[in-house]
Formats: structure tokens, sequence, C-alpha cells
């Protein structure tokens, strides 16, 4: 009897191991299965990073200047170490109050515009404006060719009544394509008439290698031209635009236009405006033959006795994405203001050195530079100083009299040069002129002291 439990015990011992073996299999499987599916309604609600504008960084988007996303940052971090010249056609940097150009890569070839053409558009508009020959507060009526353009627009409908300062916000801002079509047949009464004056006005801007062949900047296909210059003369165009119709900036600083009773609102195109706090203008343009390309301006304000005002103009072309011009119009202009500025030369309130004057009842009279000389140069730039001082100086000599020169030169180009002068009267020796001397000076300081 014993015998036979133990084999019973046996037998159940292998028949029912397994089962449990198989159970436990079962039961991971679910659980796997289970965390999966947890795993899965996890993943289902986690937010895309690309969605969440949490960057320390702001970038131009289609609502305005944002915050830039997980996307946005990768995309530019990785063009940032690209060289300019891998994000453009051609670029410039360059001073408008001088005209010297600071920085350029493929200056003279020429080059498609797309819309930064419409500088030469509004140049021409302005100057009717200017003239009398049309009013700000015009109103133009928009006709079937207007409303039926393409592209970039101001959304104009046939029978539209608009004003002409309406007209030039549209174009610099959204860059639309019907409004300076509009204005272009305002003025003119038609677009070719139109292009004569534009190209008049480059003739007339001794831009010698531009053709202008419609209002937009639009690729003409019937013709397969298109509007064109060089990027050194964009530089002009856009210098003698600042210098003749400083207004345009009332227009260009425009970071939206929003009308609400006909549902429309669009950001300003240009890429940097609100992210460089310096910059206030000018103009973007994208087509296929141009790529996509943009004319900067901007205005550092100087510092007291250390710079004057200076304002910048930036170009590129030929971007082949928004990402590219944006990072690469943003490096060249902002690196233009952290290395450039219009530095004061020399120190007013410092002692240049002390000389001798014949018959003078002091010794070691301290010289200063009579004027700070204001040059455009790298923060960085190291000028070499040479004085010079009169011979045959004597006593007396009033304050304020010229006693030499200082010169400044930057490798072996003069800069900037001043008078040296003596700040204080000089004395002649001798008693009486002993006396007199502080006497002058106790009625100085009464006068300071009241």
């Amino acid at each position: 009897m014993k015998k036979l439990l133990l084999y019973l015990s046996i037998v159940s011992i292998l028949f029912l191991s397994p089962i449990n073996v198989m159970a436990e299999n079962v039961k991971t499987v679910e659980n796997t299965n289970l965390n999966t599916n947890q795993n899965t309604n996890q993943n289902t609600k986690e937010i895309d990073p690309n969605t969440i504008r949490n960057k320390d960084f702001l970038v131009p988007t289609k609502e305005g200047v944002q915050k830039a996303n997980q996307y946005e940052a990768d995309k530019i971090k990785k063009l940032e170490e690209v060289p300019l010249e891998g994000l453009t056609k051609s670029y410039l940097l360059g001073d408008y109050k001088s005209g010297e150009i600071l920085e350029g890569y493929n200056l003279d070839e020429v080059r498609a515009m797309a819309s930064t053409s419409k500088l030469v558009s509004i140049f021409v508009v302005l100057d009717k404006v200017s003239d009398g020959s049309i009013s700000l507060k015009d109103e133009v009526e928009i006709d079937h060719e207007v409303a039926s353009l393409t592209g970039s627009t101001f959304k104009l409908k046939e029978g539209d009544k608009v004003s002409v300062e309406k007209l030039i916000e549209a174009s610099m801002v959204v860059s639309g394509n019907d409004a300076i079509t509009a204005l272009a047949k305002y003025i003119a009464g038609s677009t070719d008439a139109f292009v004569k004056m534009m190209n008049d006005k480059c003739e007339e801007l001794g831009l010698k290698n531009s053709l202008m062949v419609n209002p937009t900047g639009l690729t003409n296909y019937e013709i397969t031209d298109y509007n064109k210059m060089t990027t050194r003369e964009m530089f002009k165009l856009a210098t003698e635009l600042l210098k003749q119709h400083p207004e345009i900036l009332h227009y260009t600083t425009i970071e939206k236009l929003e009308e609400p009773e006909r549902n429309f609102i669009e950001y300003s195109t240009n890429p940097v405006l609100g992210i460089v706090p310096e910059v206030d203008g000018l103009k973007t343009g994208y087509t296929n033959a141009a790529g996509r390309c943009v004319i900067l301006t901007g205005l550092e304000k100087g510092v007291e006795n250390k710079s004057k005002d200076m304002r910048l103009i930036c170009i590129t072309t030929g971007s082949n994405s928004d990402f590219e011009r944006f990072v690469a119009c943003k490096r060249l202009i902002t690196r233009g203001f952290e290395d450039y500025g219009y530095n004061a030369v020399g120190d007013t309130e410092k002692e240049v050195r002390t000389i001798e004057v014949l018959n003078s009842q002091d010794e070691g009279i301290p010289v200063y530079q009579k004027e700070v000389g204001y040059i455009l140069s790298k923060s960085s730039t190291k000028l070499k100083e040479i004085v010079s001082i009169d011979e045959d100086l004597k006593a007396p000599l009033e304050a304020g009299t010229s006693v030499g020169k200082i010169s400044f030169y930057k490798d072996d180009d003069l800069v900037y040069k001043s008078d040296l002068i003596v700040k204080d009267k000089v004395y002649e020796k001798g008693f009486f002129n002993k006396f007199k001397k502080v006497f002058e000076e106790i009625f100085v300081n009464i006068e300071k002291a009241a």
C-alpha cells in the first residue's frame, strides 16, 4: 500500500509540474501584453516636442516671432555650423554712412532679386509722393488684373478702394504683389509704363547691370526673365533709398497687418524683425530663380563719449530654404553690430602729454586733444598716435590755444587728426602775473560754486 501511494505521488508531480510551468508562461505573456498596451497608451499620450515652443531663442513663424520648438532648434543648430558661403549665393555687409563694404562674397554676379526688387518699385512710388504727383491719402480702385495676381498678396478684391499708404504698407510688410501692381497702374497707367520708370530710376542711380521686367519681382515666364542686379548694386539701391526716402522705415518696421473686417492677418516677411533688436527694414524675396534673399538694415545707437550711431545694410541671396536665409542674415548682421562701430578716437579729458613753454612761470604744461573723432572700425582695432608740438611756444597763452597736433593712424593710413590745446591760461613769468593767476583762479572757482 505504501508503495502504491509513493507511485501515485511521483506520477502527480510529473504531470502537474508542466501545467504549472505552462500557467506561469501564460501569465508572463499576459503580463507582457499588458505592459505593452500600457506603454502604447502612454506613448499616445506623450506630447510631440516639435509642438512645444520652449527654447531660449526666437524664430520667425507664420504666426509671428515665437520661441523655437525642438525641430527648429535642431535645424538651426546644424546650419550654424555651415559657413556663410554654404548658406548663400552671395552676401554683403556694408556701412550706410560711408558706403564702405565691410564683408562680401560674390558681389558682382548678376542675381535674380525676386521681391527685393519691390524696393525699386517703392522708390518710384515715394518719388511721386514727394513731388506731389500723388498723395498717401489717394484711394486706388482695384481692377480685375490686380485682384487676379497670385503669390504673396494682400488678398485684394476687384472693386476694393484702398489708400496709397495702405498699399505701400502691404507692399513692404507682406510683399503684396497685388498692392504694388495697383500702385504701379495708378501712377503710370499700365505696368509696362511703370516698369520703364523703374529702369529709368536704376539708370539714374548708376545700377548698370540692373534690369526690371515687372513691379513685383515674379519671374516673367512669357519672356523667361526676371528683375535682377548685382549684390553690390543692391547695396547702393538700399543706401540711396534710405537717404532719399528715410520714411521707408516707417513701413518696414510694421510687424503685422491686421484687418479683422475682412479676416486678414499676416506678419512681416522680414525674418529677423523683432529678433535682432537693431533691425528696422527692409525687404525679402523668393522665386525659384532667386532662391530666398533679403536686404536688411538696422541701426545701432551710439554710447555717449564712446561711439556714434551706426546703420548697417546686410544682403544675402540664393538661400535654398527659409532656415538657411534666417541663419545667414541673422549671423551676418549680428556679427556686424558686434564687431564694428563708429568708435571714439582719443579722449578730450585725458592729458596727452606735458610741454615746456618759453617764459612760462609753470613747468610741465599739460595739453589735451581738442575734439574726439569717430571712425568706423572694429572695436579691437589698434591705432598708432603721433604727436607734434609747435615750435617757439611762448607765454602768455590763452586757454584753448592750439599748441600742436595729434594724428591717429591705422597701419599707414591717417584716420583722424585733432588740435592739441592748453585748457588753462599759461602765465608769463613775473611777480605781478603770479598774483594775477591766483586771483583769476579764485574768481573762476567762485563762479563754478555759484
